[in-house]
């Protein structure tokens, strides 16, 4: 397994860029403690499913010494088309965010990505028993590529093409099975 200095850095992220993003949340029914542990550290592929029209995870491959979930931590993500993507954490507050970057995506329908953010905000509901997930995604266009050579129209594209239909449907397939997992049920 290589080390961090062995390891080509990710996509720097441009806070100004425009980014296509989307937002879903859910509420379960356990503590925020125990819903954060599950989420980074739980099998990624149980969490992942595949839905109509994206893949869903098989696995993931460690590319530093870990464990998963510190901040600089790195991985490869392998989907059920045989496609894969390497993420990396950013921020890792426990019981509160999760925030990583993704890119390197292998398949040739992400081409136009230069990079995404995921972020995981949980947050205590009631008293305290209970947590609201908020999970958002946020897309970073290739300005080169089409349809990110199209500026705003490209991004328009984008979501209208991939974040709020399919990318919608994945993000609440995986919430929901989350949530069962958590849950129990």
């Amino acid at each position: 397994m290589p080390d961090h200095a062995q390891l080509a850095p990710p996509p720097a992220i441009d806070p100004a860029a425009p980014m296509i993003a989307r937002t879903e949340r859910i509420s379960i029914d356990r503590p925020t403690g125990e819903v954060y542990a599950y989420v980074v550290a739980g099998p990624l592929e149980r969490m992942i499913p595949v839905t109509k029209r994206l893949p869903g995870v098989s696995g993931t491959t460690l590319l530093t010494a870990g464990p998963w979930g510190g901040v600089g931590e790195r991985r490869h993500v392998h989907l059920t088309d045989k496609s894969r993507t390497t993420e990396q954490v950013l921020e890792a507050l426990a019981g509160q965010r999760f925030r990583y970057e993704v890119w390197d995506y292998s398949t040739p329908a992400a081409k136009p990505i230069a990079y995404a953010l995921g972020d995981f905000q949980f947050e205590a509901a009631g008293v305290g028993e209970r947590t609201d997930l908020i999970w958002t995604y946020a897309f970073r266009l290739r300005r080169d590529v089409f349809p990110g050579n199209l500026g705003g129209l490209g991004r328009m594209l984008l979501r209208l093409a991939l974040v709020d239909t399919a990318y919608a449907e994945l993000m609440r397939a995986s919430l929901a099975a989350i949530k069962a997992q958590i849950e129990g049920s």
